[in-house]
Formats: structure tokens, C-alpha cells, sequence
């Protein structure tokens, strides 16, 4: 199949770059096998953890001599609000919670896919491939990333399933380079786990205070996700110390991600 070959499917072709450990692996390994990319592509929500800004700059540096990485951010042309604006601060103003959380891909398809399809078409790149970093352990996705099929200009492909790289391998490529990496999601993303929640809460105590206001926002204003639900479940992120994962609702990995096109947890 064209997605799971060994060099790229199309040219030109680049590199949708999530931040996070899989595709950090991904441009790692193919710049080890001398697969140059034309363009390599990080979406920036605004709302991103700064340990994920602070590696894309790392990785900015990496790459200098090789291929650049650019950083592309949805902007408003229109309405009253103009420019970039980041998702969470979205989230407040409008009283909703992410997209996601209703079952839909909005924030995903809007801070993620639009601004790397404005890039692409405005530096000549109207059709080709680009790399996702799936892992090939990843069976779920890429079974529905199959299903789901290509875009009609782009081909996806996907490198590290085609050279059989897991997520220990992408581990072990990230660690060869001095590279430790997290999970890149922003830090009010509605499919994150209990123990990402604390983690934030702990770490990040000022970013966990705004993700629990777009939460009570939310649900003051009728916008509770599905099922009733906030960012995590409906007792809410404020009370989050004072149950047990036993009693706890985790995000779905039936959700629609899109991250097909590039990102949100890659």
C-alpha cells in the first residue's frame, strides 16, 4: 500500500510534526536514512504545554543544516475577533469546551490542519504526501486511518509503521539523540487521563486553574460535553483529588482525532 512504504509515496512530501515522541522518532530516523523532507510543519494552539514548545525549539535547532521547521498558528480574518487567538482562550470566551469533547474534531481541523494547509498551498505544495508519526504498534489508528482514506491532493504516509518502529523503538531512537519527550496535547485536551490531569496539576497549577474554568464555563452555560460530561467526567477537574480512578471515567479511544492529518497526540 502506497501509506506504508518504505520511502515516500508522492514528491514533494514533508513531515507533520506533533511534538510529541513519535514524530519527534519519525524526523530522528529519517534523517538517519538520508530521506530529506521539503517542508516539516508544527501547528502551535497556543495551548500546548511549554515542555512541548520548549522541545520543538530543541528540535528547531536539531534540524538547522537539514530542514527547517516551521510553526503555523490559525489566525482570524474575519468577525470581531482577528488574528491568532489560542485555543483555550477561545474556549473562554465562547463558554465551550474543546471540540472533542462533543465528539467533534473543530479544534483540531481549525488550530491544526487549516494553518499547515494555508502553509503548504502558499509556499507552491498543492499536492505530494506527508509523514504522520503512527507507531506500528498503533493498530487501531492505523486501521482507521485506512478506513478513513487519503486527502485528495496528499497521500499520508506513514514511516514508522512501514519500518516496523514501536513505541519502546521510538523511545530508544528519542534517548540515542539526548532527547526526553512527552506527550504533546494541549493542557485542557478533553482526552486526557486521570494521571495527566494530576500531573498538570502538579507541575502546572496556573495552566489546571484555567483548564477548570473552561470547565464550570462550560457547564454554566448549558455546553457540558457528551453524556454530560466536562473535560474529564461530570464531577469535575476541582474535585479530582477526591475520588479514586476507580470512579473515574477515561476518554474514549473511540474519539474521531484527525490526528491523520498531523497532530494533536503525535
Amino acid at each position: 500500500m502506497k501509506g506504508f512504504d518504505n520511502t515516500p509515496p508522492a514528491s514533494p512530501w514533508g513531515i507533520n510534526f506533533g511534538g510529541g515522541l513519535n514524530s519527534t522518532a519519525m524526523i530522528i530516523e529519517c534523517r538517519r536514512r538520508n530521506l530529506r523532507p521539503d517542508w516539516i510543519l508544527f501547528a502551535d494552539t497556543g495551548s500546548e504545554r511549554p515542555e512541548t514548545i520548549e522541545h520543538v525549539r530543541r528540535m528547531q535547532q536539531w534540524c538547522e543544516g537539514w530542514q527547517n521547521i516551521h510553526i503555523v498558528r490559525w489566525k482570524r480574518t474575519k468577525g470581531d475577533i482577528l488574528g491568532f487567538e489560542p485555543l483555550h482562550e477561545n474556549c473562554l470566551r465562547t463558554n465551550h469546551l474543546p471540540s472533542k469533547a462533543y465528539g467533534l474534531a473543530g479544534c483540531t481541523s481549525k488550530w491544526k490542519i487549516q494553518p499547515m494547509e494555508k502553509w503548504r498551498k502558499a509556499n507552491g505544495f498543492d499536492e505530494g504526501a506527508f509523514a504522520v508519526g503512527y507507531d506500528a504498534d498503533e493498530h487501531r489508528r492505523i486501521k482507521s486511518a485506512c478506513e478513513r482514506g487519503d486527502d485528495p491532493n496528499f497521500i499520508a504516509w506513514y514511516p514508522l509503521v512501514a519500518w516496523h518502529i514501536g513505541r519502546q523503538e521510538c523511545e530508544t531512537i528519542c534517548t540515542s539523540q539526548g532527547m526526553t519527550v512527552i506527550k504533546s496535547s494541549c493542557f485542557m485536551c478533553p482526552n486526557m487521563k486521570r494521571q495527566e490531569w494530576m500531573q498538570l496539576k502538579n507541575t502546572h497549577p496556573k495552566l489546571f486553574d484555567i483548564a477548570v474554568k473552561i470547565e464550570e464555563n462550560a457547564a454554566a452555560h448549558g455546553n457540558k460535553g457528551r453524556d454530560e460530561l466536562g473535560l474529564y467526567n461530570g464531577m469535575g477537574l476541582r474535585n479530582i483529588e477526591q475520588y479514586s480512578t476507580g470512579d473515574l471515567f477515561e476518554a474514549s479511544e473511540t474519539v474521531e482525532d484527525r490526528c491523520h492529518h498531523g497532530g494533536c497526540f503525535t
